[in-house]
């Protein structure tokens, strides 16, 4: 049905016959929405595509008018000559329609059946031989296709997690271990404790005739932390995101108290393919779709984690890790007032940024600005080496 090979061509091209031929107010915008909302209907169902494309591209009564007919012409050419009453029965319906909708709002523009034969397009005519499609359409049909799917690359393939390596592994056993928090309220058997159990005792002695030979202790044992990674995959972090997941399949091999997120424009768990991946599978990230590969909300994503898992994730025994470049679009008060009531509600906040080994950086952006003040750990994350790094830099409150 459709006359190019992939859905971006397509839409460039009908995009650009609208603003030519028939006036329409058509920009990046509108062709980003009409690209999301093709995903969410079936392509081969013609009715569906019209359906959804016209309330987008359509600002006013008269581009509702010739919509159909526009669609008609573009999706389903008809070479010169052909009658109007052999026309395949898809064509003609939109016509009439479009043609009834023109006599409401322009009856002076009314068709007549020799305008219709002027209009029809012939064979050197139809939408596929005038119309080339030049760079910056093809240019513009690539960032169409990034925006609707966020891939990480820009060839459209998504981030793939495989299983950490020993030296990660023994990074995050060495920060888990360091990050004990506090003792546990409970008293725990030990085989050395700080309190005598005397109940344990009395029962072991009836296996010696009553003779208390072997006390038995009780002790309160550390807290494991909990862990919530919050991993920024926007376009400026396309680089060093790779390394911040490897750090949470590392720690997702070590400890099952770890949370994991992903955020760009959008947040989104992705705690079960980490915890897959630290078993041994490669898992493709592809339900990322807007958490991965757009533009940067920092503040927005992280007040959305506070409001949708912070009641049940945050508390004093979290370390809350954000891997971030800093460099955010939203509003700094937004990001500023995430950034205190994560700091009040966990044990510690730890900012993993990549930039903070580039020489001469100095963290003045906007949302690294805002940032700061409320971060327990500046540090960055890079590779095994900079993991055991940060396992001896973290502080947290106890």
């Amino acid at each position: 049905m459709y006359p190019f090979a992939s859905l971006p061509e397509n839409l460039i091209a009908f995009g650009a016959i609208l603003r030519r031929d028939h006036g329409f107010h058509i920009g990046p915008g509108e062709l980003h929405d009409a690209a999301r909302a093709l995903e969410i209907v079936d392509l081969s169902d013609e009715q569906a595509v019209r359906h959804a494309l016209r309330p987008i591209l359509c600002g006013t009564p008269h581009d509702v008018a010739v919509f159909d007919r526009a669609f008609t012409d573009f999706m389903f050419p008809v070479p010169a000559g052909v009658p109007q009453d052999q026309m395949p029965a898809v064509r003609r319906a939109p016509e009439s329609r479009a043609d009834d909708r023109e006599e409401t709002f322009e009856p002076e523009r009314r068709a007549t059946p020799s305008d219709d034969a002027d209009v029809m397009p012939d064979a050197g005519d139809g939408p596929i031989a005038p119309l080339e499609i030049t760079d910056s359409d093809l240019e513009e049909a690539a960032r169409l296709s990034r925006s609707s799917y966020s891939p990480l690359h820009a060839d459209g393939e998504a981030p793939a997690l495989r299983s950490a390596g020993n030296a990660w592994r023994d990074a995050a056993r060495s920060l888990v271990r360091r990050l004990e928090i506090g003792l546990s309220r409970r008293w725990r058997p030990a085989h050395d404790g700080t309190r005598f159990d005397l109940r344990r005792t009395l029962r072991a002695s009836l296996q010696t005739g009553g003779e208390a030979l072997t006390p038995r202790w009780l002790r309160r044992p550390r807290r494991t932390p909990r862990f919530v990674l919050l991993v920024d995959g926007s376009r400026s972090m396309s680089a060093h995101a790779l390394a911040a997941l490897q750090v949470a399949v590392a720690m997702a091999s070590i400890t099952r108290r770890v949370e994991v997120f992903t955020f760009s424009t959008a947040l989104q768990r992705v705690t079960g393919d980490v915890r897959r991946a630290a078993a041994g599978e490669t898992r493709e990230l592809e339900s990322v779709q807007y958490a991965w590969g757009g533009g940067t909300s920092i503040g927005a994503c992280l007040r959305e984690f506070l409001r949708t898992f912070g009641e049940r994730l945050v508390g004093r025994d979290t370390v809350v890790m954000i891997a971030s470049d800093g460099l955010d679009v939203g509003e700094p008060d937004t990001l500023r007032g995430a950034m205190i009531e994560l700091h009040r509600r966990s044990a510690g906040l730890v900012w993993l940024n990549p930039l903070l080994e580039t020489a001469g950086y100095e963290p003045t952006a906007r949302g690294m600005s805002a940032a700061r003040p409320y971060i327990t750990t500046f540090a960055s994350v890079t590779d095994a080496a900079s993991f055991v790094r940060l396992s001896r830099l973290v502080r947290v409150r106890v």
